[in-house]
């Protein structure tokens, strides 16, 4: 959920209380979430707490910075600390994910997806939220993720070749 400070803001509202609920319970349904913010300290701390890895791109502000690491063990708070120096593209990578942290470089895909944003818009006035409709939407979205299938990497897996020896092979080399 990009810019997610703009509508996760810790105010009540259709989409934070939405989005709260998927992040609480989703993963019941295998649903995860990649919540991703310019501004960390302005996004709920519910939804926060609920994130298990983060990738700190290059963040100067310190408040922003004195969140994000507010969400990590203090032994490695300190890390938080190299955000303003990084290049553009560089990322450390903590939590779940990461055994230790990771100082690494995301790059841009070579073809950019051919898809649109969901119209989510229109369903935020929407307050039909019971639980029988709420669970129909979880196994819609879960359904629809599952069916997707993941890009394959562009460089052909490498193959050993194997032959079989002969007898008179084997006796020869001893």
């Amino acid at each position: 959920m990009e810019e997610a400070h703009r509508y996760l803001h810790g105010e009540s509202s259709n989409a934070s209380e939405m989005v709260q609920q998927i992040v609480k319970e989703g993963r019941k349904y295998g649903i995860g979430a990649m919540i991703v913010s310019q501004r960390p300290s302005e996004v709920d701390e519910t939804v926060l707490s609920q994130c298990g890895t983060f990738f700190g791109l290059r963040l100067s502000n310190s408040t922003d910075r004195g969140k994000v690491k507010g969400t990590l063990p203090d032994s490695l708070a300190g890390l938080m600390d190299m955000l303003p120096v990084l290049r553009t593209g560089e990322a450390i990578i903590t939590g779940e994910a990461a055994t230790l942290p990771i100082r690494c470089r995301i790059l841009l895909p070579e073809k950019l997806p051919n898809s649109r944003d969901p119209k989510v818009a229109e369903q935020w006035g929407n307050k039909r939220r019971s639980q029988d409709f709420m669970e129909d939407i979880y196994e819609q979205i879960a359904a629809s993720w599952r069916a997707q299938s993941p890009t394959r990497p562009k460089n052909p897996e490498l193959s050993i070749e194997r032959n079989v020896a002969e007898d008179s092979e084997l006796k020869a080399n001893g």
